[in-house]
């Protein structure tokens, strides 16, 4: 990516969902970005419709974050390889549903190695570059799942619990560098993982205007929509343990 005065965004999961919907919004606002996903016929058609549309620079890195090789090469670029690391959004991740004694033992590692280990070393090199700059962004994408255990489905809440308590401790660990660090937990949304039939499903650009909203605040994480956010407070400070996991094991009982 050659040098330029505007600031550089760097989106995971861009390809599609809300990952694609923060590139959009990103090149609207006037940002550079490079632009990280498995697909590359994908990534090249977004990148060049937001450089034509927004007259901004949009660079694709193709790489399967579940592998270990690809996330210490994007690791490198967040570190020194780029030119500028304004903004990281961290949106790359699967779902496998069921139990997990019927899930194969692939996906299960995918799971972790994508929505946590990928997760983490990302984080942890942007904020390296960021804080010798005293500036930058990350956002890291929970879930409402996270907020409760979610029996048959519960590696994936698993994951995404540890992404939210992950990222709020980070938010205050680099407060005193000058860093906004901060999760957006969507609920059910329009994406290819929601796998529901639910026709009061949130939209991408629904959860990427929660997460600018919060942009200039101070809070470590937030809930997109407002029923989602009284479901999470919920199953999280009010249902006694117990309770909570006979409604969550009645709700999620399809995926068994």
């Amino acid at each position: 990516m050659s040098t330029s005065s505007r600031p550089l965004a760097v989106v995971t999961g861009a390809s599609s969902g809300i990952g694609r919907q923060f590139a959009h919004r990103y090149a609207a606002e006037g940002y550079d970005l490079m632009l990280v996903a498995r697909s590359a016929d994908a990534l090249r058609a977004l990148a060049d419709d937001l450089s034509a549309r927004h007259g901004v620079m949009v660079d694709v890195h193709v790489a399967d974050l579940a592998r270990a090789d690809d996330v210490a090469a994007l690791s490198a670029l967040l570190r020194e390889g780029l030119p500028r690391v304004d903004h990281l959004v961290n949106s790359a991740g699967v779902a496998p549903e069921g139990d997990l004694v019927d899930t194969d033992e692939s996906a299960i590692r995918q799971l972790v190695d994508l929505n946590v280990t990928a997760l983490v070393m990302l984080t942890r090199a942007a904020i390296e570059r960021m804080r010798a700059r005293g500036a930058g962004t990350i956002i890291n994408i929970g879930s409402t799942a996270g907020y409760q255990p979610m029996p048959h489905f519960a590696s994936y809440a698993a994951t995404k619990s540890f992404v939210i308590a992950f990222t709020e401790a980070l938010s205050e660990e680099n407060r005193p560098f000058g860093l906004r660090i901060f999760a957006v937990s969507p609920g059910d949304t329009d994406t290819a993982m929601g796998t529901s039939a639910s026709t009061k499903k949130r939209r991408p650009e629904q959860v990427v205007e929660t997460a600018w909203r919060a942009m200039p605040g101070s809070s470590p994480s937030v809930v997109d929509g407002h029923t989602n956010g009284v479901l999470a407070f919920l199953s999280s400070r009010l249902l006694p343990k117990r309770l909570g996991l006979r409604i969550a094991e009645r709700m999620m009982r399809r995926m068994a």
